[in-house]
């Protein structure tokens, strides 16, 4: 048995500049731990396998392809592989949840350019 404390596991730079924390990697999925202060936004990016997000607590939104979809607490949202999306802190309170890829992606996140989707 393994246990990850999330606030032990150190922050990963990322192009965001929100805090990530990767709790577990392995060949079949990955699960990070993400937090957006408030108005904090993630620039629109695309992941080369499925996401499923969890929204831990707090409030936002999240642009995901043509859907502007309001996140809450005891959320999950299920996102296909290349599907164009950004999480937003539109709130006055930290937005925390936990980012699941599965399968764990052979690939890295395309940030995509503002006009050029």
């Amino acid at each position: 048995m393994k246990i990850v404390k999330t606030f032990e596991t150190a922050e990963i730079p990322n192009p965001h500049s929100i805090s990530v924390r990767a709790l577990f990697v392995s060949e079949s999925a990955q699960f990070e731990h993400l937090s957006l202060e408030p108005g904090q936004v993630q620039k629109k990016h695309v992941a080369h396998t499925n996401v499923y997000l969890y929204i831990l607590n707090g409030t936002g939104i999240l642009e995901a392809g043509e859907e502007t979809i309001s996140l809450s607490a005891d959320m999950l949202v299920e996102m296909p592989s290349e599907t164009p999306h950004r999480l937003i802190n539109d709130s006055n309170s930290q937005l925390r949840l936990l980012n699941m890829k599965a399968p764990r992606p052979t690939s890295p996140t395309n940030i995509l350019v503002e006009g050029r989707g």
